[in-house]
């Protein structure tokens, strides 16, 4: 016998008993274990998982512990969990709630991972509007909107704390880093659609990135209401020049012209 076929039965030896040990340990995490009175089994990870996989039974297994520390709304058993996809992302040894898994949905992930009675709106954005590119799938974000005024260009929150489904055609947060997008899709409720949807056709929409601890109520921009503003003041506007131009042309060769704020003279023939 050579010095290579020593080897190689050496390191076939050494491959062999690897992988018993891999398996009766995986055998040993996943087969039935005695639970005793105050204990409780749970579904948790082995390993991490993005946002829109597929839960397959290699990824979870059954781990027990105290029946106090359960949280309401864990997964208990394995065939609950499999085959579901991941809302949020998983690392190594998370407990499986059923609030981080959708059932999986037709046509694309992206539907699964909508909450109830939300829809997913998209809209268009540049570097600027997508914070530099910083913005990821799981942030939250306030809309604001920018508009022209009676006099003067204002800026109003139009939604706030709304979270990110997805950036470009990417619903998963696993690049930490900014990257320039062309779209980003939110989730809203049908009444906040088509209040963004407005916003859209009546100024320039900007993102402002929160910080996921952050809960703060933002007092929020009302279209109409600005809108039966802006009528109110252009109609007392419209009154108040013609009132200065009636008195101004009494006697006089000049008429001054108020509009808001703005005020113009005029020369006014005799004739």
């Amino acid at each position: 016998m050579n010095k290579n076929v020593a080897v190689f039965i050496l390191l076939s030896i050494v491959f062999g008993l690897g992988a018993v040990f891999l398996a009766k340990n995986w055998l040993d995490k996943n087969q039935p274990q005695t639970v005793k009175v105050g204990q409780a089994q749970v579904v948790t990870v082995n390993t991490s998982l993005q946002t829109g996989s597929i839960i397959e039974a290699k990824h979870i297994s059954l781990t027990t512990i105290p029946e106090s520390m359960v949280p309401e709304g864990a997964i208990t058993k394995l065939e609950d969990a499999t085959g579901m996809v991941v809302k949020s992302k998983l690392y190594s040894g998370d407990l499986l709630h059923a609030k981080r898994i959708a059932k999986k949905g037709e046509g694309s992930s992206l539907a699964s991972l909508i909450s109830p009675h939300m829809r997913a709106v998209s809209i268009r954005v540049n570097d600027v509007v997508g914070v530099s590119g910083f913005i990821l799938p799981g942030n939250t974000v306030d809309i604001l909107i920018t508009y022209r005024g009676k006099s003067a260009a204002n800026t109003e929150v139009v939604l706030s704390n709304i979270k990110i489904l997805a950036v470009d055609q990417r619903a998963s947060n696993d690049e930490n880093k900014p990257q320039i997008v062309r779209a980003v899709t939110l989730e809203v409720t049908l009444e906040q659609a088509e209040t963004l949807m407005s916003a859209q056709n009546k100024g320039s929409l900007q993102l402002a990135l929160r910080n996921p601890n952050d809960k703060a109520e933002v007092a929020l921009f009302d279209p109409e209401q600005d809108d039966k503003a802006f009528e109110q003041a252009a109609a007392e506007a419209s009154i108040e020049t013609q009132t200065v131009a009636v008195n101004s042309l009494t006697g006089r060769n000049k008429v001054e012209i108020i509009r808001g704020i703005d005020k113009e003279s005029v020369q006014v023939s005799n004739n």
